[in-house]
C-alpha cells in the first residue's frame, strides 16, 4: 500500500513530484479521467492503471486496494500525457524525467510542467462518437469543400452513414497546416499511406493478444498499440528531421 501523505504539520516535502501540490488522496480513479478529459479525450482508466504499472506514478491504496488519487497525482498524469502528445517522449524517457523532478536536480519550472499547466485546450469530440461533416467543419475551423478535397483524397474516410471518426479533427487540422505551408494533397497521401502500413504491422503484432479477447488482454492491446504509435512516431521525427538537416546542408 502506498503510504499516506504527510500530516499537515510535517514539514519535509513529499518524495514525489509536483511537490507544492497537495498529496492528500482524494479521488477515485473515474473522478481523474473525468478531470483530465477535457485536454485528454481518448484518457482511459486502463492507461492510468498502465502507467501505474510502469512506475510512472503510485497512488494510495486503501485497504480494499482501491486506487484513490490526489491533486498531485493529476498534475503529474497530466505531464506525462502532454509528453507523450506533444513531444512523443517515450514512457521510459518521461520515466527519467520525472526521477529527475522528484529528486530536485532539475527545476520546478520544468517545461513540461509549463506546457501542461499553462496550455489551452483545444475542443475535441467525445471519444469513440462519430462525427457529421458539419460538425468538423465546426471543429477545425474547415469550409465543407475542403473536408470533401480531404475525403477524396483518402485523408479522412467516412464510414457507411457518411460519418467520421474523432481522430479526423486531428487529421484535418494538421492537414490544413501543412497545405498553408505549402505541402500538397499527394505529400499528404503519402504520410497516410506510410501511417496505414505501420498501423497494419502493430495490429498483426499484437494479433494473438488480441484474439484471447479478455478485458486484461483487451487492456494490453491498447496501451501496447499506444506505446508502438509513440515509439514510431518518435523514430519517424528523427528521420524527418535527420534527412532534412543533410539536404539542406
Amino acid at each position: 500500500m502506498s503510504p499516506l501523505p504527510q500530516s499537515a504539520g510535517e514539514e519535509s516535502l513529499p518524495s514525489s513530484w509536483p511537490h507544492d501540490l497537495s498529496h492528500e488522496p482524494t479521488l477515485k480513479i473515474g473522478e481523474v479521467t473525468t478531470h483530465l478529459r477535457r485536454e485528454f479525450p481518448f484518457l482511459a482508466a486502463s492507461k492510468i492503471r498502465y502507467f501505474e504499472s510502469q512506475g510512472l506514478i503510485d497512488p494510495y491504496r486503501t485497504e480494499s486496494n482501491q486506487r484513490i488519487f490526489s491533486i498531485a497525482d493529476v498534475e503529474r498524469l497530466r505531464f506525462i500525457l502532454v509528453e507523450q502528445r506533444d513531444r512523443y517522449v517515450p514512457l521510459p524517457q518521461i520515466k527519467e524525467m520525472l526521477a529527475q523532478l522528484d529528486s530536485g536536480r532539475v527545476s520546478q519550472e520544468h517545461p513540461g510542467k509549463l506546457r501542461a499547466l499553462s496550455a489551452e485546450p483545444e475542443v475535441r469530440p467525445t471519444p469513440g462518437i462519430r462525427i457529421r461533416r458539419e460538425e468538423l467543419a465546426a471543429l477545425t475551423g474547415t469550409s465543407l469543400a475542403e473536408i470533401d478535397q480531404l475525403v477524396e483524397a483518402g485523408m479522412i474516410i467516412p464510414d457507411a452513414r457518411g460519418r467520421l471518426t474523432a481522430h479526423a479533427v486531428d487529421i484535418v487540422r494538421c492537414s490544413k497546416m501543412l497545405g498553408e505551408a505549402g505541402m500538397d494533397l499527394r505529400s499528404l497521401r503519402q504520410v497516410k499511406n506510410s501511417a496505414h502500413a505501420h498501423a497494419t504491422n502493430v495490429a498483426s503484432r499484437l494479433a494473438t493478444e488480441r484474439a484471447r479477447n479478455t478485458p486484461l488482454a483487451k487492456e494490453r492491446v491498447v496501451n501496447e498499440s499506444a506505446e508502438l504509435a509513440t515509439m514510431l512516431t518518435n523514430l519517424y521525427r528523427a528521420l524527418l528531421t535527420e534527412n532534412i538537416d543533410v539536404q539542406l546542408r
